[in-house]
């Protein structure tokens, strides 16, 4: 197997462990119960439809950087909480909870990376 054959294995194997991560799990199970959609449907076909939006924050990402794409994923959940908010505020504000979270937890990740690397 050649060395490049294997990192691109290593990094499709950490891209989808990445995806499934502690946020998508609980914004799964809080969309699945408000909503009354069966759980399984939900994540095949919103994975499906999730393809574009992906495609458009690695663009954003590549041309204006990490924070960038980290907004364009808040703009997302804010839209998702949007779009929740009609079934459930208390859905919405969680939504928009762990946004916040998401972006907090990635400044504090990386000025603590750059203290300790």
């Amino acid at each position: 197997m050649s060395e490049n054959f294997v990192s691109f294995l290593i990094a499709i194997g950490a891209f989808g462990l990445f995806i499934v991560c502690p946020r998508m799990a609980a914004m799964t199970n809080l969309i699945s119960g408000n909503f009354q959609f069966p759980i399984y449907r939900l994540v095949i076909i919103g994975t499906i439809a999730s393809i574009p939006l992906l495609l458009v924050m690695t663009w954003v990402i590549e041309r204006w950087g990490l924070m960038a794409g980290l907004g364009f994923a808040v703009l997302t959940d804010f839209m998702a909480a949007l779009v929740i908010s009609s079934v459930s505020m208390k859905a919405a504000l969680e939504t928009l909870v762990v946004a916040i979270f998401v972006v907090a937890g990635n400044r504090l990740a990386t000025w603590l990376s750059a203290k300790l690397f």
